[in-house]
Parts: structure tokens; C-alpha cells; sequence
């Protein structure tokens, strides 16, 4: 019997025990988290376009976090971004650039207790403006340009940034605008002949930068009718004849001729476009009873002011002669 007594005080015992052990507080710490300063608040701000000093440029690079915290800086043209700085105390540091283009930069920070932080990859664009516009056609004090010619420049982006051009034509020294947002750089403007013009180029690019060419000047031509007017001999083969005749400019687009077949006033169509001319059906009336009407078309040599063509002629309505006829310039 004593020994179920002392068997029952055992285990009340170690109860008491296991129950004094589940029941003391855990003491185990809990481990304190640390978090370094991120920087953020950028400028220049994410993006942005910066025009570039052409004696180069100076960028101010801030940020925002913790003052007591120190900075790596990471910064260059994108691919080639390099630590330019380390352990900075305040929150800026001024960068220099040569070149436009994009540039990328971040910063790193480690705090007492070793923990880094990196800030996001910011970057920006710095933008050259485009050159200023080579005005080469036609060249400078250029004399005899063709009224129907077109205006020709040249610039470049160094970014490969999109061009545009604004084109300035008048006839003083200040000209006005005569065409804006050019995607080509070439432009017919409407020309006056024998007309000293002025005339210069804005070129943009697509970020809002400009450059601006030289006034340059130019003497437009005659118009090009004009090289078929005067003094011609016409030649006529078939009748082994020859006579004198005279072409004014009667319209931008036609001549009048003053003894067509050594007899009448007519008009010749000029096609430029084609160096072709024509004469349509004309009846001149009756002359010594005789009803007289004409045709003739032929081609232009623009380089001598030649016109060669075939005609027919008739009389009372029957063809009483056809053949070539040459006119020459005397």
C-alpha cells in the first residue's frame, strides 16, 4: 500500500513540473528588421529632355532620402554607365556631358546594419539641336535659276531625331514664310522671273530644337517660254522657201506668231512639261477666193529655242500642201 503512495506523489510531481515548464514566458528576441534609405524623388525627373550647352553641359543630379546617408552614384550614356562617385553626403552631384543622347543613372546606399538599397534606374535625354541647315541649290548670288526650280538644303540630327523645315522666300532680306513642317528638305515655291530673291531654312527636330540657316540670295531666270520668243527664220523644205516671223509670249502657255506661213497671225500651245507645241485647227477666212485653214504640232529644243513641226494646210477644204516646218532662232 505505501508503494501506490509513493508512486502517486511521483507523479504528482513531475505534473507539477511539466505544468511550471509549459507555463514560463518565452524569452526567445524578435530579430529587429532594418531597411536602408531608398532614394527616390529624381531630378532631372524620369524622362525629361534636356537641351544640350553646346560648350558642354552640366546636369544637377538630386534626389531624396536620409541625410545621414551616404551615396553611390552610377551615371553614363545608356550601356556604359559607371560609378562616378561614392560615399556622397549630400543629395546631389553635378555630372558633365559632350554629347546628346540618353543617359542613365541610379544610386546605391548600405546602412549601418550592411543592408543596400538600390534606387530605381532613372534616365534622361539630353538634346542637340539639328545643324543648321546647308542652303546649296541654288548656290549663293546664283543668277538665272528657273522660276519652276526647286529649293534644296541639307541638315543633320545628331540623335537621329525626325526633321522638319519651316522655308522662308521673299524679296527682301527679311523674307516670309512660304512653307512650315517640311518632312523633305526641298521646296518649289511660285517664282517671278528676272526677280532677285532671299531665302533661308528652320530646321526642328521632333523635341522642339532649332537651327537656323544663312540668308542667301538668287536671281531667278527667264520664264521658260521665254527661250522661244524673238527673231526665227522659218524654214520650209518642201517648198525650198524661206521667211522671217516673230513669237511673243501671248500666255504663260502659248506664242503668237505674227506671219504664219508667211501670212497670218496664229497661236502655238506650249507644253513645257513635254517640250511639245500645237496649233489646232484654225480657218484664217478667204483670201483671193480662196478659204485657207492650218494645222501643226511639233517638238521644242529647250537648249537652242528650236521648234520643228508638221503642218497641213488647206485650201476650200482640200490639202494643198503638207511638209516640215523649222524654226530657228537668228
Amino acid at each position: 500500500m505505501k508503494r501506490k503512495h509513493i508512486i502517486l506523489i511521483m507523479l504528482l510531481v513531475l505534473s507539477g513540473i511539466f505544468t511550471m515548464q509549459s507555463c514560463k514566458k518565452d524569452e526567445t528576441p524578435t530579430p529587429e528588421l532594418y531597411k536602408a534609405a531608398v532614394p527616390t524623388n529624381p531630378t532631372p525627373a524620369a524622362e525629361a529632355v534636356i537641351p544640350l550647352i553646346p560648350a558642354g553641359n552640366t546636369v544637377i543630379l538630386n534626389w531624396e532620402g536620409v541625410a545621414t546617408t551616404t551615396w553611390d552614384l552610377y551615371f553614363g550614356p545608356v550601356g556604359s554607365e559607371a560609378q562616378v562617385a561614392s560615399g556622397l553626403n549630400a543629395n546631389t552631384y553635378t555630372v558633365t556631358t559632350t554629347i546628346g543622347g540618353e543617359y542613365r543613372w541610379h544610386l546605391e546606399t548600405m546602412d549601418a546594419n550592411k543592408v543596400l538599397s538600390k534606387s530605381p534606374v532613372w534616365s534622361f535625354y539630353i538634346n542637340s539641336p539639328p545643324t543648321a541647315p546647308d542652303l546649296f541649290s541654288p548656290a549663293n548670288d546664283s543668277v538665272g535659276f528657273p522660276v519652276t526650280g526647286a529649293l534644296e538644303w541639307s541638315s543633320e540630327d545628331a540623335e537621329g531625331d525626325d526633321i522638319t523645315y519651316d522655308v522662308y522666300v521673299g524679296t527682301t532680306n527679311t523674307p516670309g514664310i512660304a512653307a512650315g513642317d517640311l518632312a523633305d528638305p526641298t521646296f518649289s515655291p511660285s517664282l517671278e522671273a528676272e526677280t532677285v530673291y532671299y531665302w533661308k531654312v528652320v530646321a526642328k527636330d521632333s523635341h522642339g530644337a532649332t537651327a537656323t540657316s544663312i540668308v542667301q540670295k538668287f536671281t531667278t531666270g527667264l520664264e521658260p517660254i521665254m527661250n522661244f520668243t524673238g527673231a526665227y527664220l522659218c524654214d520650209e523644205p518642201a517648198e525650198a522657201y524661206s521667211y522671217d516671223v516673230n513669237f511673243t509670249k501671248a500666255t504663260s502657255t502659248s506664242l503668237a506668231i505674227d506671219a504664219y506661213w508667211n501670212s497670218w497671225a496664229a497661236e502655238f500651245t506650249i507644253d513645257l512639261d513635254n517640250m511639245t507645241y500645237s496649233m489646232p485647227f484654225i480657218d484664217f477666212g478667204v483670201f483671193g477666193g480662196t478659204d485657207y485653214a492650218a494645222i501643226e504640232s511639233g517638238i521644242l529644243d529647250p537648249a537652242t529655242g528650236t521648234m520643228t513641226g508638221t503642218y497641213t494646210i488647206w485650201g476650200n477644204g482640200a490639202i494643198i500642201e503638207q511638209g516640215v516646218h523649222t524654226y530657228t532662232k537668228k
